[in-house]
């Protein structure tokens, strides 16, 4: 009989196939994350503005 042939496994136990896949996934989350963070800081930033009114830019620097 023919043993079957062991997969070799990264140190995190997962074939080649599977940490790819895992990174990829993973840069996915993190970019979205990053995205979603940005937007909330964005929002923020807008609506002060927006509080402050016109008399923001008539000040005196």
């Amino acid at each position: 009989m023919s043993e079957p042939v062991p997969t070799k496994l990264t140190d995190n136990g997962m074939t080649p196939e599977q940490d790819a896949a895992f990174r990829k996934q993973r840069r996915r989350r993190s970019l979205a994350l990053a995205g979603a963070l940005i937007l909330f800081a964005l929002t923020f930033y807008v609506l002060t503005i927006i509080k402050m009114g016109p008399a923001l830019f008539d000040r005196a620097l």
